[in-house]
């Protein structure tokens, strides 16, 4: 019996089209960078997802073996299929933002232990 994941709890947009979606966890052939899925369950989606108790979001392919998705499972689909933004090949995503400037060195260092002073 698939079940329907909240509403609103881990829900972003996509920054090239605005959609909402949800950040999963690749287990089985999926393992590697984090996958992209439209927020709301789709009948037609060859992933099956799953929230772990601690509040992340672990997806799945559909396979032979399990063709269907299973208890607290619901299908989902990866939301590179679907975007509008342009072409997902050729864009990279953007760099995330800083919240304070990266430091900066001092354009000048002190010596090391035991090396003679500047000017010297």
């Amino acid at each position: 019996m698939p079940t329907i994941p909240h509403p609103t709890q881990g829900v972003t947009s996509c920054t090239r089209c605005g959609a909402q979606i949800r950040w999963a966890t690749g287990s089985g052939t999926l393992k590697g960078p984090r996958i992209p899925l439209n927020a709301l369950p789709s009948p037609a989606g060859g992933l099956a997802a799953h929230t772990t108790g601690l509040g992340g979001l672990v997806v799945r392919e559909l396979d032979q073996e399990r063709p269907e998705p299973e208890l607290l499972e619901w299908k989902a689909v990866a939301h590179w299929n679907t975007c509008t933004g342009g072409n997902n090949s050729q864009q990279t995503p953007p760099a995330p933002s800083r919240s304070r400037p990266a430091r900066r060195r001092p354009t000048a260092q002190p010596p090391l232990w035991g090396q003679q002073r500047w000017g010297r």
